[in-house]
């Protein structure tokens, strides 16, 4: 999948894909994210984990791909926030196909690795990531928008169901259109790991 896409957000922040020479800083972010999380109990990511080979290999696959991105703070070339989109991944089969079925996962783009560094959270860039994808899937003939995080961080669900709000046309609700949160679908225990994980979605086409 090539999203090789530009959008400005509110004009201090521009979403583009992730060049290979940010490979390094990418892989900080993520382990700041992973370090932080380890501080407070959440264990989503395991400190150390990005640093890995065949992690490191993944995430360069990916930015050659252009299935990874970042959003530049314009103001200061900072990168503000990370993400990747999927639609193949064995990782959302193993997570959806259990629910949907072993071919109704592949109905969508699924967000990763999304992280917003501590200087610039609480500054609406979730959400406007997430428009971002929105507005991608159509192009590539999805359905839905979803992603997941570890089941053990209720804030971070509650954070999904109402804070990440985006408009929706719904034809059961008379072609209007309403605001409307992520969809929290249940958890999902990994058999060959323990691990927990909520899942959540958008319809964006009807």
């Amino acid at each position: 999948m090539t999203t090789a896409t530009t959008t400005s957000l509110q004009d201090e922040f521009l979403i583009r894909n992730t060049k290979p020479e940010e490979l390094e800083e990418y892989i900080n972010i993520l382990e700041r994210a992973a370090e932080w999380m380890e501080s407070q109990n959440l264990a989503q990511w395991i400190p150390g984990t990005f640093r890995k080979p065949d992690a490191r290999t993944h995430i360069s696959n990916a930015i050659a791909s252009q299935t990874s991105f970042v959003v530049i703070h314009q103001p200061s070339s900072t990168i503000a926030a990370i993400f990747a989109l999927n639609s193949e991944d064995p990782f959302d089969h193993m997570l959806w196909s259990p629910l949907l079925g072993e071919d109704g996962w592949k109905d969508a783009l699924y967000v990763h690795r999304l992280v917003v560094e501590k200087a610039f959270q609480g500054r609406g860039i979730v959400p406007k990531i997430l428009k971002f994808t929105e507005e991608l899937i159509p192009k590539f003939g999805k359905v839905f928008l979803r992603l997941d995080c570890r089941g053990n961080n209720p804030g971070l669900r509650k954070f999904y169901r109402e804070k990440c709000r985006g408009f929706v046309t719904d034809p059961e609700d008379g072609g209007e259109g309403r605001v409307k949160g992520l969809d929290e679908r249940g958890t999902y225990t990994n058999p060959a790991t323990g691990i927990n994980y909520a899942r959540f979605e958008r319809r964006i086409v009807f």
